[in-house]
C-alpha cells in the first residue's frame, strides 16, 4: 500500500535574505565547491541552469549511500517571492518515491537583515 504526504520545513538562516538567495540561484555552480562531500558535479542539461524548464543533473559525492545520480526540472521561478519549485525527473531518488517535488523559498524575517528558509517537499 502506497502512503503519501508532504514535508515542510522552516530553517533560520544567518544570511541575509537576498544573498541567501542568490546563493541558491547559483548553487549549479556554488553547491559543488561549497559542498564537494556532497556534490560531485551538477550539469546542465538544458536552459540556463536557473529558469523554468531548466534541467540539471545532479552526481552526488562518493560517500552518498543511496542516492548516486537525480536529474532535476525547475517548474517555477518567482525572483519577486524568492521562490523556486523543481521535480526530479529521473535518478536514484525515484526509486524511492513515485514523484518528488520541492519548493524552496527564502522569506525575510524582521528588520530584513536575516532570512528563513522554507522547504516544501
Amino acid at each position: 500500500m502506497a502512503s503519501s504526504g508532504k514535508l515542510e520545513v522552516d530553517v533560520a538562516i544567518k544570511s541575509g535574505a537576498k544573498k541567501f538567495w542568490d546563493n541558491i540561484r547559483d548553487s549549479t555552480t556554488l553547491f559543488p565547491k561549497a559542498f564537494p562531500d556532497q556534490y560531485k558535479s551538477i550539469e546542465i542539461l538544458q536552459g540556463d541552469g536557473k529558469a523554468a524548464g531548466s534541467i540539471r543533473l545532479f552526481t552526488y559525492a562518493e560517500g552518498s549511500p543511496l542516492v548516486k545520480l537525480s536529474k532535476e526540472r525547475i517548474d517555477t521561478v518567482d525572483e519577486a517571492k524568492m521562490e523556486v519549485s523543481y521535480s526530479v525527473i529521473e535518478g536514484d531518488l525515484l526509486k524511492y518515491y513515485k514523484m518528488f517535488k520541492a519548493t524552496i523559498a527564502v522569506t525575510p524575517k524582521g528588520d530584513g537583515k536575516l532570512g528563513e528558509m522554507d522547504v516544501r517537499v
